[in-house]
Order: structure tokens, then sequence, then C-alpha cells
């Protein structure tokens, strides 16, 4: 190509700034669209090509983005923030050999590149070579004493391999270094859970990092999903139902149905997804009750959490005994248990993740956690001594879903061993009495997929099972049953159709314990 005038540099220059301007302000097409401009005065613009690779990866067009970040590398071999981002955009692929490469150049040409030295070390944990992601970690850290994000990568893989001492020192420097850290406290919880020996810190450490997420807790950009709204208001209503009155409850609830009851918003269907704008006087009537941290405290139960009239060792002899590892267990908890997880789950402000099918979900490092739940994981451990005692209890969570909606989890693998899943909403609510439960694959994830393959690639599992001819075991939603599965198994949510009511909505309950194989 010719050299540029003056002219077409001076245009260039004009279209850069403008490109990135909008880029700071999330205009991200316009952004695109002025970065192809330059690229149409001048093909060899390194830094437009990196900047359309940085859109390509915001829409996750991760394909794309690769192609920008090569095109960028080839005009400027030592590029060494698109050789990062290039790495990034190979791990998103799931490819990791190229990811690792593209990490390792960067630090070659520039040992103190600290993003790609983090990189590699997030890397090296998911091919499980723990200890040189400790080294980058570290190596991390001694650069950057104030990396609060390397302590608490650093302080994951030591709980990985066991070093819970290690890990926690880790969380709390994190947490020293930023006292809003809720990631640092949901790993500092997520270590007491697993080791079930101090009841009181592992509840309380759970509950701490409920607390700071609701303080943090803002309407992002202004907005709310429709779905979210509908079941906050109807716990909202539940909770003064049963005379447990929270700061601006009423303010909440008058606020919240009438933006429910708005003919455009019925129109948009108040199961959806989609996002509505508030006036900001409407996010001052919500905000107070949304911020709000309620949990319930659960009863001491004496009588034994799962149920103690079952012979569990012939449970245990049961699951062994069979091919394919899948049972289920009918009255699973005792009444007293069962009747104290519907309590937490309908009383407790705890519903804090919203997930893509539009449900809602709540994790045993962020308020899930009472001394009922990790009972009942102590007690799976003693009384079915070869199936759970040696394995670690890993995170534990609850799923609940809108009554009218028809979708669950999508299909996926566990990072587990064992799976438990359990049901708590009573038969009654259930419209379809032989459905409503699980689907369970008989054909377990490759050992070298990834943790992003085998809970996110739907299109290559199907494609997997229907290869391996892989046969389907449909259990049934039933109040009170466990399913108990190789967590290896790829599993969905059967089709639900539950009554439209706050109590009705559909939940269960999931307890991983042990650890899959890394790739």
């Amino acid at each position: 190509m010719d050299e540029l005038s003056l002219n077409e540099e001076i245009k260039i220059k004009k279209l850069f700034d403008l490109a990135s301007e909008n880029f700071e302000k999330n205009n991200f097409k316009i952004s695109q669209n002025l970065y192809q401009d330059i690229l149409r005065i001048n093909p060899k613009h390194p830094e437009s090509y990196f900047n359309l690779g940085l859109i390509f990866q915001k829409f996750r067009e991760f394909n794309k983005a690769k192609e920008s970040y090569e095109k960028a590398i080839k005009i400027k071999p030592n590029y060494l923030d698109a050789y990062n981002n290039l790495g990034l955009t190979f791990k998103a692929l799931d490819d990791l050999k190229n990811a690792k490469y593209c990490y390792e150049k960067v630090i070659k040409i520039d040992p103190n590149y600290i993003n790609a030295i983090f990189n590699l070390g997030i890397v090296f944990r998911e091919l499980g070579e723990f200890k040189s992601a400790i080294n980058c970690y570290e190596k991390v850290i001694k650069i950057q004493p104030n990396f609060e994000k390397a302590y608490n990568n650093l302080g994951n893989v030591f709980k990985k391999i066991g070093l819970n001492n290690q890990a926690i020192i880790c969380f709390r420097k994190a947490l020293k270094l930023n006292a809003n850290s809720i990631e640092a406290q949901v790993n500092i919880s997520n270590v007491y859970i697993s080791q079930l020996f101090n009841l009181k810190n592992a509840v309380n450490s759970s509950q701490k990092a409920l607390k700071m997420h609701h303080e943090k807790s803002q309407f992002i950009n202004q907005s709310i999903s429709l779905y979210r709204l509908k079941h906050d208001v109807q716990q909202a209503k539940y909770l003064f139902s049963k005379k447990i009155i929270l700061p601006g409850v009423d303010t909440f609830i008058e606020t919240g149905e009438n933006i429910l009851n708005r003919k455009e918003n019925i129109k948009k269907n108040i199961n959806s997804h989609k996002k509505i704008l508030l006036k900001k006087d409407e996010i001052n009537s919500l905000l107070p009750f949304f911020k709000t941290n309620y949990v319930y405290k659960t009863s001491h139960i004496t009588s034994g959490c799962i149920n103690p009239k079952k012979n569990w060792k012939d449970i245990e002899n049961e699951y062994f005994s069979n091919p394919k590892q899948i049972i289920y267990i009918d009255d699973f908890l005792s009444n007293s248990a069962l009747g104290e997880l519907q309590k937490f789950c309908l009383r407790s402000k705890i519903w804090v993740e919203e997930r893509q099918n539009n449900y809602l979900g709540s994790f045993s490092d962020k308020g899930f956690a009472s001394p009922v739940h990790l009972q009942i994981a102590i007690e799976l451990k003693n009384k079915l001594p070869k199936l759970f005692g040696g394995h670690r209890l890993g995170r534990f969570w609850a799923f609940k879903y809108d009554s009218s909606l028809g979708k669950g989890i999508n299909i996926h693998a566990d990072f587990a061993l064992i799976n438990l899943n359990f049901w708590i909403t009573p038969d009654k609510f259930n419209k379809k009495k032989n459905s409503g439960g699980l689907k369970v694959y008989d054909t377990p994830a490759p050992k070298d997929w990834t943790f992003q393959k085998y809970n996110v690639n739907a299109d290559e599992i199907y494609k997997l099972l229907k290869n391996n001819k892989a046969k389907c075991k449909n259990i049934s939603y039933k109040y009170n049953r466990a399913v108990l599965f190789n967590s290896d198994y790829f599993h969905e949510t059967a089709q639900i159709d539950f009554k439209d009511e706050y109590e009705a909505r559909r939940i269960n309950i999931t307890y991983l314990f042990g650890d899959r194989l890394s790739k």
C-alpha cells in the first residue's frame, strides 16, 4: 500500500478518537463501524483490529475476535496486548493449548506482563497443573502485592489441593485489600462449608457474604427483570402475611404491583427475562426492601434430618449394584427437616442469582446455608460412608422456578463425583403428575472436556449423546424425592408445569460431593 497522505492520517486520527469515545460510552456498534472505516483507509492499522477484537469479545463473537487479534499481530508482531487478548479468546473457545501458547509468548517478550502471568495461572489450574498455577499467582503478587484477584485465585488452588489453612490466609489478604470483596468472603465460606467441622463458622461466613451482597445491591442500569420483580413482590407479600415486617415492604409491594400491572409489561410477559427501565422514584421506593437482608433461622433438629426410618445401608448397596449408578429415594428427609427447609426457602431473602431460563438460584457460599443444610451433609457421610464418607462436600444450592415457566435447567454435567438432587415443593402444586422431574442420560461427559464445554455447549452435548446412543432415565417429580447419580452424567430438568402461586414454585436442592478429574 502507498504511504498515507497527511489528510488521511488526520482523518484516521479523528475517526479513531471518535470510535474510542463511543466504545467508552458502550456504543459498540457505532464504534465498530468507525474502526472498519479506518481499515478501509488503512488496512494495516493494528490498533483498529485490536479494538475490533475487543468489541467482538463483548458480543461473544469469539471467532471474529480471534481473526481480528491475529491480523493485529501480523501487522505488529510484538503486540503484547493483542497476544494476551488472543489468549483470552482461545480460552473462551475452549482451546487451552493455544491460550497457553499466547500467554507464554507474551511472558517471553516481557517477563513482568502481569495480566498474561495471571491468565496463564488460570489455564494451568484448568489443566490440573496446580503447582504451575501457584507459581504464576505468586509471581503476580510479587510484582503487584495489592492484586486482590490473584490472592483469591491462589487461595482457590490451595483449597483445590486440600491446603485449607493457606487458602483462608489468601482469602483474608484479599479481604484486607478490599473489605467489600464478596468474592473473597464467598471463598472463605466455601472452605468452612467443605470442612464440616465448625458449623457456626460455615453458616456465619455464608450469611456474611449474603449480607455484603444485599448492602451492595442496586438496579443495574436502572432496570430489573420482570420475572425477578414478580418473584420478589410475591415473596414480600408472603413475608407480610407471616407477620415478618421488613423495612420498606409495604412500599415495595405497592410499587412493584403497579409496575407489573402496567399494560406494556403484561404484554411483554412478566415471566420473561425482559428487563424494564425503572423511574427514579420507583427505584427509591423499591431499594430499601431490595437491599434488606433477612434469613430464616432454622430450628434445631435432634431426631435426624435424613429419614431415620430408612435402611441407608440398603440404599448404599442399591446404588453400587446399579450398573448405571442412577437411583431415586422417596421420603428422603424427615418431616422436621423438610418443614424447616421449606420455611427457609420461602421466607429467606436468598434468591439473588438470576439464571438464563428465568429461574432464581441460591448457593451455599452466599446465604443458602443453615445448621439443617450442613446436618444433612454430615448425616449422608455418616449413614452412607462408602458413598459419601471419603469425599469432600462441594457446593450445594437451590433453584426456584416460576410456577408458569415451562423450562428449567439446560443439559449439563457437574464438576463432582456424586450428585444428590431432591425436591421440596408439595405434589399438590404440580399440574402434570408424571413430569416436572429430572432427565439423566447414561453417557458421562468425556474426561478431556473442560467445565465450560460440558456446561454450556448444548449442541455438542446432544451430538455426543446421539453418537453414543445414550439412554435417558426420566425420573418424575415427587415431593421429598431424592435422585442420586454419578455426577459425570449429563442431566437436565424435565418440562415443568406448576401452579402460578408463590408457595407453588418448584424448588430443587442439589448437593455435590467429590471432584471430577480436571482436563
